[in-house]
């Protein structure tokens, strides 16, 4: 506050000043007009104007580089010595696994109870950027007997070998395999049937497949801009009843990466045209089927999300022609890259159910089975995957989809048991079509914790709604399934899987009439260890129905109880 005083005093005497100095010339000015007198002088007036001298100044350089003088210098020192002495430093260890021997074959043979001998060879080429070469074989079978029940004895026999050959610019691979599998129909119990005289040849099935196939595709390690696949397969299935079924199948596809949309990060236009024959024949019939299905897409990538827009055409011909339109719309939203993703898809299609694909799922059909159709019309689905941390892993879906023709396994008690055996036991099965509504919940979780422990637990619940049929025959509302694998050391691991399955139905005729037969639930434990003894060599011992429990899958077809093998693994 004093500051802005004194600046307002100093500028009232700096004002007072400036006034006083020019009141005092203003007064002056007025006296010495008062004082003037008038004054003439005359003379005669001549202008002169005076000589002009030049100078005379003439430009000098000066010469302003200074020559530096010449001076010699030197450093004079003298050597310091300390006592101290550098030692050597010891590097530390990095423990760094060296790259392990690869070797070309892997044996695994094992032998349990119910006279059950089991091998397995794998056999392939080194890496190489050329071509690969492998070879697989694989032989299991039982002798056992189930109580109370026909003969149960089985083989499974399969080998194979594959080839691919590596390219500049695609791939050429191809292979051809052999499966022979042997069953039995042992789902009666002979004591019902005193008077029926049967023997292990009159229960006998066996299928026997050759089949190859081959295919050219790009390589996608060279990221072209157009890629390619063509392919072809084949097989031929035949049983001991006559029963023979020839397919032909022409897959191909083609796609392009080149930048339609600017508003993307990766896109592809495609589509797959694939085409398939089949010839069946029994002791009764023969038939031809043809299918052909188009599906054209496109695929783009934002940063977040991933869609996918497609169209199926399916084209089907047996003894009449049908076209079928499906939806093919997938897409999949990261909301935490790497952690939490939702998707969602519509999809639909055809399927052919082949003898092939029913005698696979269930190897005690009736050799003369209805074979058929099966659509989806649509078939909704909506799920979150991701990961919680490191090392667990989740995936959560709900679906909702309309079939028409669903296949359904169900005894067959109309068809006599063989052409000599008038008599039926209802030991095989038919195959029945309804239509119908399913809602699927699926569950997936994961827990891996690398060399020490990893666990996984599978759940799937379906709700089925039938157009006709009163029960989804052999089908259940819940399955799951817990897997564990434990390594104690190096050398030594555990595992165990526990399966759970709930009720089934089957439909059943007693007494003429037709009855519904609750198959109960049933849990299923194995358990296993292995002892690796070297880098080479290890032994195991599994153990399977650890609970005994005699639980049926199919109606009338008991499994084994506990069953315990043991074997050794050999790598060479």
């Amino acid at each position: 506050m004093r500051f802005r005083t004194n600046q307002h005093i100093r500028k009232i005497i700096n004002f007072v000043v400036v006034s006083n100095l020019l009141l005092t010339f203003m007064v002056s000015g007025m006296m010495l007009q008062a004082q003037n007198q008038e004054v003439t002088i005359v003379a005669p007036y001549k202008p002169v104007i005076s000589d002009a001298f030049k100078k005379t100044l003439n430009p000098v350089l000066v010469d302003t580089v200074i020559e530096a003088p010449s001076v010699t210098y030197g450093i004079s020192s003298e050597p310091v010595y300390t006592a101290y002495e550098i030692s050597a430093i010891k590097p530390s260890l990095i423990d760094v696994e060296t790259e392990q021997e690869m070797r070309r074959n892997y044996l695994k043979a094992g032998f349990g109870n119910y006279t059950m001998p089991y091998v397995e060879l794998f056999t392939n080429s080194l890496s190489s950027e050329d071509f690969s070469i492998g070879f697989h074989a694989r032989h299991l079978s039982s002798k056992g007997e189930i109580e109370d029940y026909g003969t149960s004895d089985f083989s499974q026999n399969e080998v194979g070998l594959s080839v691919s050959r590596y390219l500049k610019n695609s791939v050429v691979a191809g292979n051809v395999y052999y499966d022979r599998d042997v069953v039995h129909y042992y789902g009666y119990e002979p004591a019902e049937f005193p008077n029926d005289s049967i023997g292990d040849e009159d229960l006998r099935q066996r299928f026997s497949t050759i089949g190859a196939n081959f295919s050219l595709l790009s390589n996608n390690k060279r990221k072209q801009k157009t890629g390619y696949m063509a392919g072809i397969s084949l097989y031929h299935l035949s049983d001991l009843y006559e029963t023979s079924e020839f397919k032909v199948g022409l897959a191909s596809n083609l796609n392009t990466k080149n930048e339609f949309f600017d508003f993307v990060e990766s896109q592809e236009l495609g589509a797959d045209l694939n085409v398939d024959f089949y010839s069946n024949s029994d002791s009764l019939i023969s038939e031809s089927t043809i299918m052909a299905e188009l599906k054209p897409y496109l695929r783009l990538n934002f940063e977040f999300l991933d869609l996918t827009l497609g169209v199926k055409g399916v084209m089907a011909s047996d003894s009449s022609s049908d076209f079928y339109v499906y939806p093919d719309i997938r897409a999949s939203y990261q909301v935490i890259p790497g952690f939490l993703r939702f998707y969602a898809t519509i999809s639909g299609g055809l399927d052919r159910n082949s003898y092939l694909s029913v005698s696979t799922e269930n190897p005690w059909v009736n050799p003369l089975f209805p074979l058929g159709f099966t659509s989806t019309k649509y078939d909704f689905k909506g799920g979150v995957t991701g990961k919680v941390n490191a090392m667990i892993d989740y995936n959560f879906s709900v679906s909702y989809a309309e079939i028409e023709n669903m296949l359904l396994f169900n005894n067959d008690f109309v068809s006599p048991f063989s052409p000599t055996i008038s008599q039926n036991f209802g030991n095989k099965f038919t195959g029945i079509y309804d239509d119908a509504k399913v809602t699927t919940v699926s569950v997936e979780l994961g827990y891996q914790q690398i060399r020490f422990l990893n666990l996984l637990f599978t759940a799937n619940y379906r709700d089925y709604q039938m157009a006709t049929q009163a029960k989804p025959w052999h089908k259940p509302t819940l399955e799951a399934a817990v897997s564990a694998r434990y390594y104690l050391t190096e050398q030594i691991s555990f595992s165990g899987d526990l399966y759970f399955r709930s009720q089934t139905y089957a439909q059943i005729v007693e007494n003429g009439s037709l009855k519904i037969e609750e198959l109960s639930a049933y849990g299923d434990l194995n358990l296993g260890g292995s002892y690796n003894i070297n880098d080479r060599v290890s032994v195991f011992v599994n153990l399977n129905n650890v609970l005994a429990t005699r639980y049926f899958r199919w109606y009338n077809y008991p499994s084994q109880r506990i069953n315990v093998m043991g074997g050794f693994t050999f790598s060479f």
